[in-house]
């Protein structure tokens, strides 16, 4: 669920409409429509859009792009204060059209991003440090030196220190212009079956990791055979046995509505962090007026500035995790002491490299004021046993006393934007929940254009549908794939990539409350009002 304290929000108009295509039906982020009126994310990669000349003009357009979303894990609070300094700096004088989704989720997508920003094809964003070096830019590497940087101290100290500025330099003549580092999220071993602890249970392990010759190198030393993937695919290759673990942050993974599908996290190792790179292409920036160029350099530091002045709530997430059937274990003190003599080596390569090598000595500094890894509180129970959806207990037999009608609530960007939330999953429309029986149907239509409301989706069918149970005033919405393809003629079985296939989905408890004809879920935006 996107956090409602943002730092900053983005008006709709700040993006640019993109058309979906049809693909796997996902429903597996239950609660987003439930709490901000917003289930699926239908988002097909936006076509870029065409080169805007404002020579002359006194409003500039800028054609920036990510290969999520702007905020896409609720706590990327870097970009998203980017985007909208951008335009307040400016007093509306450049403008941001924005391509989410770039690449379309591919393993290469966060490098054929930034060779984009290097040639021209888009004008800037923000790709992560892990994405250069397989863009054939290679003197970032050593921020992703494993078990170095492990808090959100140490990675504040960073991008906001005198390395920042020596690791930005590396990018000179390479056609991409670097303009501030920004926090990014804490990357952790995620795994199916059972945590990897030790470098035992990584031996042998197939590890998604995401288009990164350090991380590359560092899975291999722990024994385990990494595999690029992108962010599309990866449960399918965890249902299917193919994939053991993959790299991941707390947030990310909860935001993208997954459970118990790797949900074994090691709570208390952090493989590197994910530092972004606001950056915009050289010969663009170098054609701006020296006013606009001021514009763009306060909106990066502003930035950046905005991210080390962040909090990053991971506990509350992880124990919302917990609940779902996440557990989160700590690897003992002999197991981090082996985990790092098997990654000796890949800061030796590093160390050894005359660019790395003295960055790595500086970033090595800043972690040895910041010794301890961040972990995140959860019960006792949670630092116990594997992931399993039979931890989250059982759903209740009985149907819920939720009355059968129509009901509807209308959210637009207006009422986002009041709650701190932005806009960037589509939680925007008019979204009506149809209950029957005991069952219950999510359709919306669109308050704009289709592929900005109703989390992106321009289809007519239900978004979401399952069965109710509870008692009481709780209500267990149970998804229920074969009732989704039995409305939509999506197919089964459930995939995350397969075309046309019904996507994975979730359940949610909450509490409800009626009052004449205004029905109100726990964590509402708004209350919706019974039409039928």
């Amino acid at each position: 669920m996107t956090s409602a304290d943002a730092n900053a929000t983005l008006d709709r108009t700040h993006f640019q409409a993109c058309t979906d295509q049809k693909g796997v039906i996902n429903t597996r982020s239950i609660g987003r429509w439930i709490a901000a009126a917003a289930t699926v994310a239908l988002v097909a990669a936006c076509s870029v859009a065409p080169p805007t000349d404002k020579s002359g003009s006194d409003t500039v357009a800028l054609r920036f792009a990510t290969i999520d979303r702007v905020n896409n894990n609720g706590q990327s609070y870097g970009p998203e204060a980017f985007v909208e300094n951008l335009e307040k700096f400016s007093d509306g004088r450049i403008k941001v059209e924005m391509t989410i989704e770039y690449g379309d989720a591919a393993p290469d997508a966060e490098s054929n991003l930034v060779k984009a920003i290097a040639s021209g094809e888009v004008d800037g964003g923000w790709p992560s440090t892990r994405a250069f070096a397989n863009a054939g830019i290679t003197g970032l590497k050593a921020v992703e030196a494993p078990m170095t940087v492990t808090s959100y101290a140490a990675e504040k100290t960073l991008v906001s220190g005198p390395v920042a500025d020596k690791l930005l330099a590396q990018l000179d003549g390479t056609g991409v212009v670097g303009l501030e580092l920004a926090v990014g999220p804490l990357r952790r071993p995620f795994a199916a079956k059972a945590p990897l602890l030790g470098p035992e249970d990584w031996a042998g392990a197939t590890f998604r990791v995401y288009n990164s010759p350090v991380q590359t190198d560092a899975v291999r030393m722990l024994g385990a055979t990494p595999v690029n993937l992108g962010f599309k695919g990866w449960v399918d290759e965890v249902q299917a046995g193919r994939l053991r673990g993959l790299e991941f942050d707390i947030a990310q993974y909860a935001e993208s509505g997954n459970t118990t599908e790797a949900g074994n996290v090691t709570a208390n190792v952090v493989l590197w962090p994910k530092v972004f790179v606001l950056a915009m292409n050289q010969e663009r920036f170098d054609a701006l007026t020296d006013k606009q160029q001021d514009w763009v350099r306060e909106a990066a530091d502003k930035a950046m500035q905005v991210s080390v002045d962040a909090s990053y709530d991971e506990t509350t997430i992880a124990q919302h995790l917990c609940g779902q059937g996440a557990r989160f274990m700590a690897a003992s003190s002999d197991q981090i002491a082996a985990l790092r003599t098997r990654l000796q080596p890949v800061l030796d390569g590093l160390a050894a490299d005359p660019v790395s090598g003295a960055l790595l000595k500086e970033i090595q500094a800043i972690a040895a004021n910041h010794p301890r890894p961040d972990v995140p509180t959860v019960p006792k129970d949670c630092q116990q046993g594997k992931a399993d959806k039979k931890s989250t207990g059982a759903v209740p037999d009985d149907i819920a006393d939720l009355p059968d009608g129509e009901y509807r609530v209308e959210i637009t960007t207006d009422d986002l934007a009041a709650a701190g939330l932005d806009n960037s999953d589509g939680k925007s429309g008019t979204w009506t929940l149809t209950i029957h029986e005991g069952t219950y149907e999510v359709r919306c239509r669109p308050l704009d254009d289709p592929g900005i409301d109703c989390g992106h989706s321009v289809e007519d069918d239900p978004l979401d549908a399952g069965y109710l149970r509870g008692t009481g005033n709780t209500v267990t919405f149970v998804h229920d794939p074969e009732l989704v393809s039995k409305l939509t003629g999506c197919k089964l079985p459930v995939s995350e990539t397969l075309p046309d296939h019904c996507g994975p989905g979730g359940r949610a408890t909450l509490t409800w409350e009626i009052k004449g004809d205004s029905l109100t879920l726990s964590g509402d935006l708004e209350p919706w009002t019974k039409i039928g």
